[in-house]
C-alpha cells in the first residue's frame, strides 16, 4: 500500500510533510485546483515524476458553466465544450482519448483515465468502459500503467445489482487496464464526516475485494479515514490522503455547482478515537482531564495544536498536518500486516479500544456531539466481525485477553 497526497488548495502542506516528515509516497494533482498551471507551479513541478493527474471529467460539460475551478484550462476537457452542440457521448469519448495522450505526452507513467459521473445508469458507465478499453488495447504504450476511473454515484454504489453488473464488466477477460481509480460518493448524514450507510460500505468493500482478487491494482481516491475500514479487509495499492474536506469526500456538486465551504475553527483527528473532534470540544475534554485519552502520540503537530493557548483555524497548516501524519501512521501499520484475518483483528481491536474510550469520556462528563460522537464504530465493528465469521462474544473474549 502506498499513500497518495491529494494536492488541492495549499499543496505546500502536503509537500512539506512529505519532505520533512517523510509522510506519503506520491502525489495526486487535481485538475480543478490547478488547471495546466501544475506544469509550471514552483512547488509541484519538482515532484511531477512522483505524481498522477486526475483530470476530473465528473461534471462533463456542466463543469464549464460554474465560476470556480480551472478545468476549462484543458482544451480537451468537456468543460471547455459547455456550449457545443456535439453529442455528449461522442464528445466525451474524444475528450477521454485526448486526455490519455495528454498525460503520456507530459511524462506521467501512471495514467488515470477520466470517466464521467452517472447517477442512475450503470449501462452508460459500462458502455464508456468498453469503448475506452478497446482504445487502450489498440493504442497501448509499453511502460505506461493505465487506471480506469470508476466514479460510483451514491445511488449506484448502494444498489447491489448495479455494483454486481459493473464488477462483472470490470473483471472481464478482455480488460486491458492495469487497475482502477475508485471514486465513491458517500453523502454522510448531517453532522457526520463519513458514512455509516451499511449498503454503501458493504458494496464498496466488495468492489475493493473483488478487483484485488481478480489481480487488478486499486486506487482509493478522495478517501477519508474510512480507508482504515476498507484496508482492514483487503489490499489496496494506493490510498489518497487530503487536507480539506473536498479532497477527502467526493461530491458531484463541486463540479456542477458554485459552492463554498462554511467557516470553521477546524477539527482534531484522534487516532485513538478514530474520529474528528471539533476544536471547541477540546475545551471540555481538557477541563475534565481527558486530553491524554484522545491525543495522538509521537506527533509534533498534535502536540502543538493541543496547547491550551493555540488559536484554532481550519486554514492553519498544523491542524491539517496533524491529520496527514496520523492517518498515514494508521494506514501504514494496518498495511504492514500481510495476513488479512490478522489485519482485520488488529483493526477490530483499534475500533473496540476507541469504543471503550468513548465510554470513558462519557463516565467523565465529556459527551461529544455532531461529528465527534461515535456514529460509525459499531457499524464497522459488526461488519468486520461478519467478514471473518467471528461471533461478537468470541471477539470480546480475545479483546479482553489482549488487555491483560
Amino acid at each position: 500500500m502506498k499513500i497518495l497526497h491529494v494536492l488541492g488548495h495549499n499543496p505546500n502542506w502536503n509537500i512539506d510533510i512529505y519532505n520533512e516528515q517523510h509522510v506519503g509516497d506520491a502525489f495526486l494533482i487535481t485538475a480543478f485546483s490547478f488547471g495546466e498551471s501544475f506544469l509550471t507551479n514552483k512547488r509541484i513541478a519538482p515532484i511531477l515524476d512522483k505524481s498522477m493527474l486526475d483530470l476530473q471529467f465528473y461534471g462533463q460539460k456542466n463543469s464549464g458553466v460554474i465560476s470556480k475551478g480551472k478545468l476549462s484550462d484543458f482544451d480537451f476537457h468537456p468543460a471547455s465544450h459547455a456550449y457545443d452542440d456535439i453529442a455528449t457521448n461522442v464528445l466525451v469519448l474524444n475528450c477521454i482519448n485526448q486526455a490519455i495522450k495528454y498525460q503520456i505526452d507530459k511524462g506521467f507513467k501512471k495514467v488515470i483515465i477520466p470517466h464521467i459521473y452517472e447517477d442512475n445508469n450503470p449501462l452508460n458507465i459500462i458502455a464508456y468502459i468498453k469503448a475506452i478499453n478497446r482504445y487502450i488495447s489498440k493504442n497501448r504504450v509499453g511502460d505506461i500503467e493505465y487506471y480506469m476511473t470508476i466514479p460510483f454515484a451514491y445511488d449506484i454504489i448502494r444498489n447491489a445489482d448495479n455494483v454486481e453488473q459493473i464488477l462483472f464488466e470490470l473483471t472481464n477477460m478482455d480488460i486491458v487496464f492495469d487497475g482502477y481509480y475508485i471514486v465513491c460518493e458517500n453523502k454522510p448524514e448531517q453532522g457526520h464526516k463519513i458514512t455509516n450507510d451499511l449498503k454503501l460500505i458493504t458494496n464498496l468493500s466488495k468492489v475493493f475485494k473483488v478487483l484485488k482478487y481478480q489481480g487488478f491494482k486499486t486506487i482509493y481516491a478522495y478517501a477519508n479515514w474510512d480507508a482504515i475500514f476498507y484496508l482492514a479487509q483487503t489490499e489496496i495499492d494506493y490510498i489518497s490522503i487530503g487536507t480539506y474536506e473536498n479532497l477527502r469526500n467526493f461530491s458531484i456538486k463541486r463540479f456542477v455547482e458554485d459552492i463554498s465551504g462554511g467557516a470553521s475553527e477546524g477539527y482534531y483527528f484522534s487516532e485513538k478515537l478514530l474520529n474528528m473532534i471539533r476544536a471547541k470540544d477540546l475545551i471540555n475534554i481538557r477541563l475534565n482531564g481527558m486530553l491524554d485519552h484522545i491525543k495522538n502520540e509521537k506527533n509534533i503537530f498534535s502536540n502543538y495544536i493541543l496547547d491550551e493557548n493555540y488559536q484554532w483555524n481550519i486554514h492553519k497548516p498544523d491542524v491539517n498536518k496533524n491529520y496527514l501524519l496520523s492517518i498515514s501512521k494508521l494506514l501504514n501499520k494496518i498495511a504492514s500486516i500481510s495476513d488479512i484475518k490478522e489485519r482485520t483483528l488488529y483493526v477490530l481491536f483499534l475500533i473496540q479500544n476507541a469504543i471503550d474510550l468513548y465510554d470513558k469520556l462519557d463516565e467523565n462528563y465529556v459527551v461529544l456531539q455532531s461529528e465527534g460522537k461515535n456514529y460509525h464504530l459499531n457499524v464497522w465493528l459488526m461488519h468486520l466481525l461478519k467478514s471473518i465469521d467471528m461471533k461478537p462474544d468470541k471477539f470480546y473474549t480475545l479483546y479482553k485477553k489482549s488487555l491483560i
